[in-house]
């Protein structure tokens, strides 16, 4: 099972999802829908990857620059909390086996 690293934060009035490791993103009304569209991201990701034969490009983290911006925006004018949770692929390693 392969973790990656999920942040999520509100932003007005909507969640925000960040992948660090991949820099993928997504945005949803709620927590869940925003986790959920970022799982889904990573997932359609990975598959594509995998099928191009690219499984050494798969890891990309996210620019520090960008990665502080997310963690810290300039523009806001409200403290938000930050939660970091893990997502779990199972797949990651099955495809990757399947295809070496």
């Amino acid at each position: 099972m392969q973790s990656l690293t999920c942040l999520v934060k509100k932003e007005e009035d909507q969640y925000a999802s960040l992948c660090v490791e991949l820099d993928i993103a997504s945005c949803g009304s709620t927590k869940k829908e925003s986790v959920q569209g970022l799982k889904n991201a990573i997932e359609t990701y990975l598959e594509y990857m995998v099928s191009e034969g690219r499984e050494d490009e798969i890891y990309r983290p996210v620019p520090m620059n960008e990665l502080k911006d997310f963690l810290f925006p300039t523009h806001s004018i409200y403290e938000q909390p930050l939660k970091a949770i893990p997502l779990e692929f199972g797949m990651v390693h099955s495809c990757l086996k399947s295809c070496g």
